[in-house]
């Protein structure tokens, strides 16, 4: 399995938490300053699927291909810790460009910090289940790497098999007739003539 693909599933699978979590917030009425769907539904005229294929959008394919780069280019520390770190520049990113254009101010200014806090602890929580969850799909189903073996030279001593002429069957021996170059040469226009 490639890395873009495990980043992608991986990206899913922590977008369902995340989303799971964001619904038992929005059921539970916690922290409705923090319901990221709802932002996203103000942002313009979008029907209530909209937001979510948003939602999972940027979520399995933005941060899952992302953090599949950052694997790949990184190789310390523990992958739930780059899913961590991952998670914090996800909330960064949401802080500097999307609370803006949702009208809550940059970094969020115009709403409550317990909020903010919470965003940045679902984002926390994704980070670590994205990370996780590549880990366990890297140990799963490992990248298949192309393995070039040195070559190694064959050394024919005898008859070669795979050209077939008639000084290397038995010309070199005093009995040979000229009845079995004969042989020879009538098979071996026959096979040349089958292989066209």
């Amino acid at each position: 399995m490639g890395n873009a693909l495990k980043g992608m599933i991986a990206g899913f699978v922590a977008t369902l938490i995340l989303s799971g979590l964001m619904l038992l917030n929005s059921t539970m009425d916690l922290m409705p300053q923090i319901n990221i769907v709802r932002m996203l539904a103000n942002l313009g005229t979008l029907s209530a699927t909209a937001p979510w294929m948003d939602h999972f959008i940027v979520g399995v394919v933005i941060w899952g291909l992302l953090f599949a780069v950052y694997d790949g280019v990184a190789a310390r520390p523990a992958h739930w810790l780059k899913g961590i770190i991952v998670g914090m520049f996800a909330w960064l990113m949401m802080m500097v460009a999307f609370m803006p254009l949702a009208g809550a101010g940059f970094f969020g200014t115009k709403i409550a910090i317990t909020a903010l806090v919470g965003l940045l602890i679902l984002h926390l929580v994704y980070g670590v289940v994205l990370g996780a969850t590549y880990g366990f799909l890297g140990v799963w189903a490992p990248v298949k790497a192309a393995v070039n073996l040195p070559k190694e030279e064959v050394v024919i001593t005898g008859p070669n098999p795979l050209t077939m002429n008639s000084a290397d069957i038995n010309d070199h021996l005093p009995s040979s007739s000229p009845s079995g170059k004969t042989v020879l040469i009538i098979f071996g226009c026959l096979g040349d003539s089958l292989r066209c």
